[in-house]
């Protein structure tokens, strides 16, 4: 039997257990994983932040979820090998380049990654891309201790109080950015305002339809937002009273 799929469907998680297995099949014009959290795609390349966080992925078989992410085309290749593991595989071409996928589950969100793996024959160009959702609040206990801006990989980081990196928490079609005027520069000023009332501890995603602090949204409309750095806490305060962060 099929049942209509609402935008704002959310998964549901048990600690104990990660993500409920499910069944999804979408029909057009909506594309598989389109109602899910925020999907993100970034390179790791030239990003430490991308790096942290890619680093602590464990590899896993592929599910549903994984299915998502990469859509009905490239769902057949989640299973096929890379050409580093077998140069005979599907994905390989001429033994030597690749066009493979891997999966991987965040162990402390759960959440599903799957990472793209271009691979010119002989080498001369090759790329890890990844793809996964926006968490939709931090880990139980959490509180921000940082908003992250990372340029090289054009994402935005929450540094938890216990240290963890996390994607900063987004409501689907609402991304961030910054650098400009725009929807995503509000948006994320918006979150800096609900952070900071919160004193950290709530880093869910969505915001008011409110025009957000001047001050807030004018800095990271400016220049001076549109590099990589770390915000403390202290800092979010500090550009909510003054719009400067030192």
């Amino acid at each position: 039997m099929a049942y209509p799929l609402e935008r704002d469907l959310h998964l549901t998680h048990d600690p104990a257990r990660g993500y409920w297995h499910f069944v999804l099949h979408i029909e057009p014009p909506m594309g598989a994983g389109s109602a899910l959290n925020a999907s993100q795609r970034f390179d790791a390349s030239g990003s430490r932040y991308a790096a942290e966080w890619i680093e602590r992925l464990t590899p896993c078989d592929p599910d549903a979820l994984h299915v998502t992410l990469v859509g009905q085309s490239d769902a057949p290749r989640l299973w096929q090998p890379c050409v580093y593991d077998d140069p005979d595989s599907p994905a390989a071409v001429a033994r030597d380049g690749c066009v493979c996928w891997q999966t991987y589950r965040d162990p402390l969100t759960w959440l599903p990654v799957a990472a793209h793996h271009y691979r010119t024959v002989s080498g001369n160009h090759e790329t890890w891309q990844h793809l996964t959702y926006a968490p939709l609040c931090l880990a139980d206990g959490e509180r921000l201790d940082a908003l992250v801006i990372d340029r090289e990989a054009d994402m935005i980081w929450v540094r938890s109080d216990r240290g963890n990196l996390h994607i900063l928490p987004e409501k689907q079609g609402a991304g961030y950015s910054v650098g400009y005027r725009g929807g995503g520069p509000t948006e994320l000023a918006r979150m800096i305002e609900k952070i900071v009332r919160s004193e950290g501890a709530d880093v869910s995603p969505g915001t008011s339809a409110e025009l957000p602090n001047r001050k807030v949204h004018s800095w990271i409309s400016s220049e001076a937002a549109d590099r990589t750095q770390e915000l403390t806490l202290d800092q979010l305060k500090l550009l909510c009273r003054t719009g400067m962060v030192a």
